[in-house]
């Protein structure tokens, strides 16, 4: 069993879940979030500006805001066909060749999509290259990511032990949009993705670091047929692609911001000035989700995300985008970590990796839905009102998650 210490940083007490494999976790989210604040932050406005202002999408009958919106929803269609299909494959190979070298090998894989999204300023279709090269090493991160860590932390510690994660992310990307920004601005948004391939090679060796053992399982698609039949993973499953929805709107939530002041370097401003003042309420949060059943809080906060997003529609000045920005962060504290710690102990078990490779297949088949009414979306309309109030519904959706799981779990 993982031994626990305190943490305090100058905070009230809490305790985390100790072993050198969470350490490692810890470490390795913690610099792969890195990487997407530094280099993945700005994607969709990079994604826009090429479409827009290259020949990639030249061929089309549209304006330059229809085809810098298709590029993106081009992108993100690409990235969720290849998880798709390959979800099944990437499962059995992490039941053969172990956590270790499925997280290695979807950080090598992320470097080389850096270097094509690198490549894709001088000729935009690598843009494709780097969606399929995207989408394979997800696969291979994420299922795997989330078996090992519901594996090895304790059932009792989860809440804190995902505050701390949360803790730390937001640590990171307290400064990381200002920064990343104003390098955006100043000499353009190809640099950040060559800051993301050295933070990566970091993150690389956290993972050579791990001596997780090999975890056998039976991901098929005969197996992954029964789950889907039942109702209680199916729920689950609807209820994280209402979550995953909110995430790609918010993910979208920069290239709006970049509209409405029409500066880079501000957009990162907004965020770091947002995300300091909730960072550390997240510490609050898990010691109370581990010690109490209540779950007030989680539909409490969901229900304001989703009046938030009501708000959107009419934000249009840097000080009502800070406001919202702030309430957001605060509110979507409560949310993701009540919903993660349900998420992670439904997954416990030692049919963990069949739990979390499915969920990635349904997640993938919902990118593809999504990206692709996005596209669609405007191509007839230009108005973001209809997005913002369909994640509003998304976050809702999300509330259906509980703690129940079926039996063969």
């Amino acid at each position: 069993m993982p031994k626990t210490r305190s943490h305090h940083l100058h905070l009230p007490h809490i305790t985390y879940d100790d072993s050198k494999n969470m350490k490692l976790l810890y470490a390795i989210r913690v610099t792969r979030d890195l990487v997407n604040k530094m280099a993945m932050f700005f994607l969709p406005i990079f994604l826009f500006q090429v479409g827009s202002k290259t020949n990639f999408l030249s061929f089309l009958p549209f304006s330059d805001f229809q085809r810098g919106m298709l590029t993106i929803s081009l992108y993100y269609v690409t990235y969720g066909t290849v998880g798709l299909a390959i979800g099944i494959y990437t499962g059995k190979m992490l039941g053969k060749i172990g956590y270790q070298r499925s997280f290695v090998l979807s950080l090598m894989l992320r470097t080389l999509m850096f270097a094509t999204l690198y490549l894709s300023k001088a000729n935009p279709m690598y843009l494709l290259v780097s969606a399929i090269i995207d989408g394979v090493n997800s696969q291979f991160f994420w299922a795997g990511y989330y078996s090992l860590l519901s594996q090895t932390a304790r059932k009792g510690n989860m809440g804190k032990d995902l505050s701390l994660i949360q803790f730390l992310l937001q640590l990171v990307a307290v400064i990381s949009p200002a920064i990343s920004g104003v390098i955006a601005y100043l000499i353009g948004f190809e640099y950040l993705f060559l800051i993301g391939i050295a933070i990566n090679l970091l993150s690389s060796v956290f993972a050579l670091m791990m001596d997780a053992k090999v975890h056998k399982n039976n991901v098929s698609f005969a197996n992954f047929r029964i789950w889907i039949k039942d109702k209680e993973f199916l729920q689950l499953g609807i209820a994280n692609s209402g979550r995953n929805i909110n995430d790609s709107v918010i993910y979208l939530w920069s290239l709006y911001i970049f509209f409405l002041l029409g500066s880079v370097d501000r957009v990162g401003y907004l965020y770091t000035f947002s995300l300091f003042l909730a960072m550390v309420f997240t510490f609050f949060i898990g010691k109370y989700i581990d010690h109490h059943k209540n779950k007030k809080p989680f539909y409490l906060s969901g229900g304001f995300i989703s009046f938030l997003w009501l708000a959107r529609t009419q934000v249009f000045d840097v000080w009502s985008i800070a406001l919202v920005d702030i309430f957001d962060r605060l509110a979507t504290n409560v949310y993701s970590l009540f919903f993660d710690s349900m998420f992670m102990k439904r997954g416990k078990g030692h049919l963990s990796d069949e739990y979390f490779v499915y969920l990635e297949m349904i997640a993938s088949f919902n990118r593809i839905i999504f990206w692709s009414l996005f596209g669609a979306f405007f191509l007839f309309f230009s108005s973001w009102n209809s997005i913002f109030v369909f994640a509003g519904v998304a976050v809702l959706v999300g509330l259906l998650i509980s703690e129940k799981k079926p039996d063969y779990v």
